[in-house]
């Protein structure tokens, strides 16, 4: 074969080939994709936007979104009398692995709603429904407000520290009694003063004047645990220029030079962990009670949080007082060796 053959031979291969690779491209780019699996999400009234409790379980999904590829609807509930329509929305519809229920105040709907549709996946953050197709997250958020407590009791100058609730209920109730504890185990000189309650998750003007009354009264620091309410605490502490303490998040963006440390209350891990087992099939229906050894709890200036705040909020922490910090991490360490028994109110 001579030269100009050869070359016919081989363009003729090349386009061969061309086509061939076209058409198995075109065809894998027209088979259906794989869909992605889908998690419902209902928000706590109060909604998003308090940087606190309900952000924080949005935050959740959100990381399951990136790193797991899953998609996600969510609603905000105005009322507690939707939580009920919401969740038999969500499960009627089969689309979704896990409804994610943010709030202890979801459970009387979901106990009806979880036995209509057995075969759906369910989680809910801060009380137990008992059924084989929930999972139930609590936090002993006692533990990390004790670290919380001990800040304060160091910190304070007036010998008075306060503390503002959203609610007067048994949730909010620990957060009290774990940060009192601190308090005195850091300070047994130092006077908690009775706490006060909003009496709401999203009335930031209530919890303001609260925060105030305790500034009155000789407070220097304010442990605040109220949900959007407690924007306004925070607020509050921020104008009377004295020592606060956030939750759920770290809040101690809002105003740095005020906000000390913050409470965190891993919600975001508990949700990511749930929704990875119900994607990995590994899903159980029980009862999850975490505290600081499964870090489902703690403190925004621990050494292995800070960062990770800091990045998420574009911030940074002014310095702790080192024996403050030595004292936080002692209190963490004998907790979770058992050393020291956190009170609680459950």
């Amino acid at each position: 074969m001579n030269r100009k053959g050869i070359s016919k031979t081989v363009v003729a291969v090349v386009i061969v080939l061309i086509i061939v690779i076209a058409s198995v491209t075109v065809y894998y780019l027209m088979l259906p994709k794989e869909a992605e699996e889908k998690v419902g999400l209902i928000i706590a009234t109060g909604g998003l936007g308090d940087k606190s409790f309900n952000d924080i379980s949005y935050a959740g999904v959100l990381r399951a979104k990136n790193e797991l590829g899953i998609d996600f609807d969510y609603v905000e509930p105005e009322a507690i009398a939707q939580y009920e329509g919401f969740q038999r929305d969500f499960a009627k519809s089969g689309d979704y692995k896990i409804i994610i229920c943010v709030g202890f105040d979801q459970a009387d709907a979901l106990t009806v709603v979880s036995q209509e549709y057995p075969n759906q996946n369910f989680a809910i953050v801060d009380m137990v429904v008992v059924q084989p197709n929930v999972a139930s997250l609590l936090f002993r958020t006692n533990e990390a407000s004790f670290l919380v407590g001990v800040a304060a009791g160091m910190m304070t100058e007036t010998g008075k520290v306060g503390f503002v609730g959203g609610m007067d209920i048994d949730l909010i109730n620990d957060f009290f009694v774990g940060y009192e504890a601190g308090v005195q185990w850091a300070n047994p000189g130092a006077t908690v003063l009775e706490p006060v309650y909003v009496g709401d998750w999203g009335d930031p003007t209530k919890g303001k004047e609260l925060a105030q009354s305790l500034a009155d009264l000789g407070a220097d620091g304010i442990y605040v645990a109220a949900g959007k309410s407690g924007l306004g605490a925070l607020d509050a502490i921020n104008e009377e220029d004295i020592m606060g303490f956030g939750v759920d998040a770290c809040q101690c963006y809002l105003y740095p030079n005020n906000i000390l440390l913050s409470m965190t209350k891993r919600v975001d891990v508990a949700v990511y962990e749930m929704i990875q087992a119900a994607i990995e099939g590994t899903f159980k229906g029980e009862i999850y009670s975490k505290g600081l050894a499964d870090e489902w709890v703690g403190v925004c200036r621990l050494p292995d949080e800070e960062d990770f705040w800091e990045d998420q909020f574009n911030f940074t922490h002014p310095p702790l007082d080192t024996n403050v910090e030595n004292k936080i991490l002692e209190a963490r360490t004998k907790i979770i060796s058992g050393e020291i028994t956190v009170p609680t109110v459950y």
